[in-house]
């Protein structure tokens, strides 16, 4: 009996210490559980407050490119209307009217906005679509032409050469030279030295600076003035333009050049003179004076001058001689034709131009319109 009892007693013991292991096996479980829980759930909010942070920082970056995007945009070109061309049309005086008080030149203010169309432009469509037809060389005036009657749009049209020659678009202003327009425009100077200026002036508007005048005979002049004279370095040239009927020994010059110093309205220290020829009227074998290079004295050649002639088979030659005041000095005894040398070959010492005496006087640069002369 006793040992019944002790067995229950164990039995017992056993089962309670079982209980108290598993009930603390229990507490030590669900602490654990809850641990986990705990770390868990701040793993979680770390990770959305990470993520919330980032994606935070990625909006501000978004929004500082835009915002740099749109500081650094250039804005949007809007088609702007071009300005209306404010022009001052000259007061056309006609030569016979003109009193010895006028200034001697037209002056032509400075446009400030060029025309969206060139004269150039306006021709060169004429002839696209038909509406005038070129049938002659440039140099030739159009059957039954009468300038009289040509449309002149004259500040338009200095404008547009002033620009071409500060450019140095030599083939430009002569392509706008040869235009009816322009010729026109210088035939309405005929009879007189006055001149259409376009350029620099002074308080007294005369010339000053740089300029662009148009003279009559198609004498054009681009370059320096000082107190309304040309002074300083400038370009003299002058488009020849013939009848369609003109012989060829008559018309054998296209354009006559001077360039260089300038004082006192003409040719004054180092320059060049220079004359382009029209070749097919040019006589076989003949060589024509083409560049004087050296110095002149009010117009004329004064010093030593070097010279080329031309040919039309497009030889050339070159030339020396000496002159004083438009008088070449003599390199030797004059002939039985009274003839002195004055001009030699510098290729053949022996080789000279020949002139008489009395045909020796002025020469320099002929036909050059000046109120100085």
């Amino acid at each position: 009996m006793k040992e019944n009892n002790k067995a229950k007693l164990l039995t017992l013991g056993i089962a309670v210490v079982l209980i108290l292991i598993i009930c603390g096996i229990s507490v030590v479980i669900h602490a654990l559980n809850k641990r986990n829980s705990q770390d868990t759930s701040s793993m979680l909010q770390e990770d959305i407050m990470e993520y919330a942070n980032a994606s935070q920082e990625q909006n501000v970056t978004a929004s500082d490119v835009t915002k740099k995007e749109d500081e650094t945009k250039e804005p949007e070109a809007k088609e702007e209307e071009p300005d209306e061309a404010r022009e001052e049309e000259p007061k056309e005086t006609e030569p016979s009217q003109m009193t010895e008080n006028e200034e001697s030149a037209v002056v032509v203010g400075e446009e400030e906005n060029t025309p969206e169309e060139t004269i150039m432009e306006e021709e060169a469509g004429k002839q696209v679509s038909g509406e005038e037809e070129k049938t002659t060389a440039k140099w030739q005036k159009e059957a039954g032409e009468n300038l009289a009657v040509v449309e002149i749009d004259l500040p338009r049209q200095m404008s547009e050469m002033k620009g071409y020659w500060e450019a140095g678009n030599m083939e430009a202003v002569e392509d706008l030279a040869y235009l009816p327009r322009y010729r026109a425009a210088s035939e309405k100077l005929s009879g007189t030295t006055k001149y259409y200026y376009f350029g620099d002036t002074d308080e007294n508007k005369r010339p000053n600076g740089k300029g662009l005048a148009m003279y009559t005979d198609n004498q054009y002049y681009y370059g320096e003035w000082k107190n309304g004279v040309r002074s300083g370095n400038g370009m003299w040239i002058k488009y020849y333009v013939y009848d369609q009927n003109a012989k060829a020994k008559d018309s054998i010059y296209l354009q006559h050049s001077y360039s260089g110093t300038w004082a006192n309205d003409l040719p004054n220290g180092d320059g060049a003179e220079h004359y382009d020829f029209i070749d097919e009227n040019l006589e076989p074998y003949v060589g024509y004076n083409r560049n004087f290079i050296g110095n002149f004295k009010n117009g004329l050649y004064h010093g030593e001058i070097y010279i080329t002639n031309y040919y039309s088979d497009h030889n050339t030659k070159e030339w020396s001689g000496t002159a004083k005041d438009g008088v070449w000095q003599p390199m030797g005894e004059k002939d039985d034709k009274g003839q002195y040398p004055v001009i030699v070959q510098l290729t053949e010492p022996d080789n000279y131009q020949w002139m008489a005496e009395k045909a020796n006087k002025n020469h320099g640069v002929d036909g050059m319109i000046s109120a100085a002369k």
